[in-house]
C-alpha cells in the first residue's frame, strides 16, 4: 500500500491543494525510505511531518487527526512534494471527470480540523434538515386526514411508491429486507439476477490491485448462457446492464465475453458511453501503485474489443501503451492482419521510439513470435531498437547475422546521436577513429579518461595533450587536498598511455620545479594513483 492508497479521497484531495499552494516546506531525506517536511496549514506554527514511504502507517504528524497512524492532508501534501509525477497522475485523474462514488464512502470529517470554522462547521458536515424551520399549522393533521381519505387507490398507491423511493435505504430496512427473497419467490429469473448481482458486488470490492487475482472467472457457462436467454427479454435489459456494465469489472480477463456480448447486444451510442466510463476509470487507476500490468491491460482489451478501431487507431494504441504486455499480446494475437499492423507502428517507432522506449523491444519480439521469426526485416528492427532502446550490445551480437559490420553502424548513426550509444557502438567494433572525433568534439570528453587502452595505439600522443592540459587547468582551482584528488584522474589516464610510467616521472620532475613543489599532498596523490 503506499501513502496514497492508504489515505482517504478527502485527505488526498486536500493534500494535493496543499502541495498546489506551496504549503510544504523545509523538505529532507532522513534514511532511504524516511522524509521529513513541515507542511502549512491554518494555525500559526506550521505541522512537522514524517513520512515512511514503504511502510505509510508508520508515518507521522502531529496534527490531531493522524493520531492513530492516520494519513492526513499533510502527509499527502509532502508525499506529492516528494513525488511531483504522482501529483501530475492525480491531476490527470481529477481532469478525468471520473466520479469514483466509492470513495465517498472513505470522507473524513476530520480531516479539516485546522480548518475548522465554527460558523459553517454544522452545515458543512452534517446533513442538514431543511425542515428544520417548519411552523407546523394548527390542522395539519386534520388536513393531511381528509386528503388522504379523499384519494383513491390508484392515486393512493402512486403517492405511496413516490414517497417511498424518497429514501431507498429506509424503505429497504424497514418494509423490505424481511420478505426481499419471499417476494422473488415466483419469479426464477429475478432469483437469478439478484443472486448474480450480488456476486457481482462482492467481486469488485477489492481494496489490492497488486495481489487480486484478475484471471479468475466472472461468469460461468451457465451463467453466461443464461444471460443470453434472458437479454432477449427487452424488461430486464436495463437490470443485467446495471449488472454487468460495470467498468471495475474490467479489470478482469474474463470480462472479454461481456464486452464481446455488448458489442453484439447495443447500439454505437451506448457502447461509447461506456467506453467512455473505461476510460475514465483507466486514469484513474494511476491513483494508485499497482506494479502488476494485468488490470489496466484487462480495461485496454475490452475498450478494443467494443470498437471496431482501424489499422492506425490499434498501432497507435499499441505505441502509446507497449507496457501494458497482456494488451500487447492479445491485440497481436488476435490481429486480421499482423504484417499491416506491423508496418503501421515500426512507422512510430521510426518516428519517436524514445517516448517509450522502455516497452518498444518487446512489442516488435512479440511480433516476431507471432510471425515465428521468418519475417527478417523484423527480426532486425527488433534487435536494432532492443540496442537502441536498452543499449544492451549483445544485440550488436546478434544483428551481425543479418547485416555486415559497416552497414550495423551506418544503420545506428542514422537512428540516433545519443553519445552512449554510439560509444558503445564504436567500442564493439574497434573503431577507433570514429570513437576518436565523437568524443574530443563533444561534451563528452571526459569518457576519454575510459577510452585509454582503445584509443592509445593511434591517439597516444593527442591523448596525452588533452590529459596534462586537463590536469593543470584542475590544478588551477586551488593546492586543497580534494582539488588533487579530482586532478589525479588526468594522471592515473596519463599512466595508461604507451610509455605512461615515463611520461608521469616527467610530469613529477616538472612539479618538483613548479610553485607546487611544497605540496606533498599532492605528490602523495601521485605516487598512490600508479601504484594502485
Amino acid at each position: 500500500m503506499s501513502i496514497l492508497t492508504s489515505a482517504s479521497s478527502t485527505s488526498v484531495s486536500r493534500g494535493y491543494k496543499y502541495y498546489k499552494d506551496k504549503h510544504v516546506t523545509g523538505v529532507n531525506q532522513l534514511t532511504d525510505i524516511e522524509f521529513e517536511g513541515f507542511v502549512n496549514g491554518s494555525l500559526k506554527k506550521p505541522y512537522y511531518v514524517k513520512l515512511n514511504i514503504k511502510q505509510p502507517k508508520k508515518s507521522y504528524c502531529d496534527c490531531p487527526h493522524a493520531n492513530g497512524h492516520t494519513i492526513c492532508k499533510h502527509m499527502v501534501a509532502l508525499y506529492f512534494e516528494l513525488y511531483p509525477e504522482e501529483a501530475e497522475d492525480y491531476e490527470s485523474w481529477l481532469n478525468s471527470d471520473y466520479d469514483d462514488y466509492d470513495d465517498y464512502d472513505d470522507y473524513d470529517y476530520y480531516d479539516n480540523y485546522d480548518d475548522y470554522d465554527e460558523e459553517n462547521y454544522y452545515d458543512d458536515y452534517y446533513n442538514y434538515d431543511e425542515d428544520i424551520d417548519f411552523n407546523k399549522p394548527l390542522f395539519f393533521d386534520v388536513v393531511l386526514e381528509k386528503y388522504v381519505n379523499d384519494l383513491n387507490t390508484q392515486e393512493l398507491k402512486k403517492i405511496l411508491l413516490t414517497e417511498l423511493k424518497n429514501n431507498e435505504k429506509r424503505t429497504y430496512e424497514l418494509y423490505l429486507k424481511k420478505n426481499y427473497k419471499n417476494y422473488l419467490q415466483d419469479n426464477n429469473e429475478f432469483i437469478f439476477l439478484d443472486k448474480l448481482y450480488q456476486k457481482i458486488k462482492d467481486l469488485i470490492t477489492f481494496y489490492d490491485y497488486e495481489y487480486n487475482d484478475f484471471n479468475k472467472v466472472i461468469l460461468n457457462n451457465k451463467e453466461k448462457a443464461k444471460i443470453e436467454e434472458l437479454y432477449k427479454n427487452r424488461t430486464l435489459q436495463p437490470q443485467i446492464d446495471k449488472i454487468l456494465l460495470n467498468e471495475k469489472l474490467a479489470v478482469y480477463s474474463d470480462y472479454q465475453w461481456v464486452a464481446k456480448f455488448y458489442k453484439k447486444n447495443k447500439n454505437f451510442e451506448d457502447i461509447q458511453k461506456f467506453c467512455n466510463d473505461l476510460g475514465n476509470y483507466l486514469n484513474s487507476l494511476k491513483h494508485y501503485s499497482i506494479r502488476t500490468t494485468l488490470p489496466k491491460s484487462n480495461i485496454l482489451i475490452s475498450i478494443y474489443i467494443l470498437n471496431s478501431f482501424t489499422i492506425n487507431e490499434i498501432a497507435s494504441s499499441l505505441f502509446k501503451n507497449a507496457k501494458y504486455l497482456e494488451y500487447v499480446d492479445y491485440i497481436i494475437e488476435n490481429s486480421q492482419n499482423v504484417l499491416e499492423l506491423y508496418s503501421e507502428f515500426i512507422k512510430l517507432v521510426d518516428e519517436n521510439y524514445l517516448k517509450n522506449k522502455s516497452s518498444i523491444p518487446e512489442v516488435l519480439y512479440k511480433f516476431c513470435s507471432v510471425n515465428d521469426f521468418e519475417n527478417e526485416d523484423m527480426y532486425i528492427n527488433a534487435f536494432l531498437y532492443s540496442y537502441l532502446c536498452l543499449g544492451n550490445c549483445e544485440n550488436l551480437r546478434v544483428l551481425q547475422h543479418y547485416l555486415n559490420e559497416s552497414e550495423i553502424i551506418s544503420l545506428i548513426e542514422n537512428k540516433t546521436k545519443n553519445v552512449l550509444l554510439l560509444v558503445n557502438l564504436y567500442q564493439f567494433y574497434n573503431q577507433k577513429e570514429k570513437l576518436w572525433n565523437l568524443l574530443i568534439n563533444s561534451n563528452y570528453q571526459y569518457l576519454l579518461l575510459e577510452n585509454v587502452e582503445i584509443l592509445k595505439d593511434k591517439y597516444n600522443k593527442e591523448l596525452y595533450n588533452y590529459f596534462i592540459k586537463e590536469f593543470y587547468n584542475t590544478l588551477r582551482e586551488g593546492k586543497k587536498r580534494e582539488v588533487y584528488e579530482k586532478s589525479i584522474r588526468y594522471i592515473k589516464a596519463i599512466s595508461k598511455l604507451n610509455n605512461g610510467i615515463e611520461l608521469v616521472q616527467k610530469i613529477i620532475k616538472d612539479l618538483k620545479k613548479s610553485e607546487y613543489k611544497n605540496c606533498p599532498a599532492l605528490f602523495d596523490e601521485i605516487w598512490n594513483s600508479i601504484n594502485n
